[in-house]
């Protein structure tokens, strides 16, 4: 008899041909028995020859790809989910260099408890990133890692990012996987439905893998201004207080400075699209490298403009005026504990 797959590393990806082979490399070296798992390739639409330049025959691993016209991550990810045959599926993102331990630790996480799991690992961060507004991201990121190593912050589908994390394939098939129509934000909004399935989601931090990222500032601001609006849909699946609750929360725990910006800004359109294009100007000067402290802050305000101005929008007069009411509530009584999101 055969023994079953244990696991399907399932990985989109797009025009990244030489990350997607130190990635494949990576998965080379694996300490688990190759045999004990396959990997995925879905390539969405790219136009730098990703297809021709792969050739299974030379990993050790059973090396599938497959491809499609150009629809998002969404869509490729569900395209792996139906072509993946093992019983877990671990998504890695095409810009990750694998631990040799990553497989080996995300079967352990699993076979450790009889609860039906999402296992998350880090993304680790690389000694420096040229990009101003990568290295801030990847900092907040190792923020939360950290909490959670610490036991300050327990795991929940806000920390469910696709670049590394793996749970059962039935629960993806049984879900009908991500939602195509989300461009950004499907991870968090399917972590929200495996919440509510009843799954739990553990950190192992010995599940790493090393960050590439590199992304333009104009394809980051858009990011936050799209987490804006899909964070709104996502926590309202918690129910309309919560949603408020869960947002005061993030807003509570702001940096005076960053606060104080904002509130300059709610409501004066003209006045928030200079102070975003001013910071924008900064962090794409030679300045922006020569002092990082400044950009890091400089990072936070412009991450929370794009973000809250369009998370306002979506919550329409009434709901952002009592988000804010009870974003005070909470400073004044100090109560920390109502969830965050990487955009402090």
């Amino acid at each position: 008899m055969v023994e079953p797959l244990a696991l399907s590393v399932v990985t989109p990806t797009f025009n990244r041909k030489r990350s997607l082979k130190r990635l494949l490399a990576a998965l080379d070296r694996q300490s688990v028995d190759p045999t004990r798992f396959e990997v995925v390739v879905v390539d969405d639409g790219s136009s730098d020859d990703t297809l021709a330049s792969l050739n299974p025959a030379d990993y050790r691993f059973s090396l599938r790809v497959t491809s499609q016209a150009n629809a998002g991550p969404a869509r490729a990810r569900n395209r792996g989910i139906d072509e993946a045959r093992g019983q877990l599926v671990l998504f890695l993102d095409d810009d990750v260099e694998p631990s040799p331990q990553l497989i080996e630790e995300h079967l352990r996480s699993h076979a450790a408890e009889s609860e039906q799991l999402v296992v998350i690992g880090p993304l680790s961060s690389l000694p420096h990133y040229a990009q101003p507004w990568v290295a801030w991201e990847q900092a907040k990121i190792e923020e939360q890692y950290a909490a959670m190593i610490r036991g300050q912050l327990v795991p929940t589908f806000r920390q469910f990012w696709t670049g590394n994390a793996s749970l059962a394939r039935e629960h993806l098939v049984a879900l009908g996987g991500f939602n195509a129509e989300f461009l950004r934000g499907e991870d968090v909004e399917l972590g929200a439905r495996l919440h509510a399935r009843g799954l739990k989601f553990r950190f192992n931090a010995a599940a790493s893998v090393l960050h590439y990222a590199e992304r333009s500032l104009e394809s980051w601001s858009k990011a936050h201004q799209s987490y804006g609006r899909l964070e709104v849909e996502i926590f309202g699946q918690l129910g309309q207080a919560e949603l408020v609750e869960v947002l005061a929360g993030n807003l509570s725990r702001l940096h005076v400075g960053t606060r104080w910006v904002l509130k300059g800004c709610f409501g004066r359109p003209k006045v928030h699209d200079a102070a975003t294009q001013l910071i924008r100007s900064w962090l794409k000067s030679p300045a922006a490298n020569r002092a990082p402290a400044v950009s890091d802050k400089l990072c936070s305000v412009l991450a929370n403009l794009l973000y809250w101005r369009e998370s306002a929008d979506a919550l329409g007069p009434q709901r952002f005026a009592r988000l804010l009411e009870l974003s005070k509530e909470i400073r004044e009584r100090g109560v920390e504990e109502f969830g965050s999101i990487p955009n402090q």
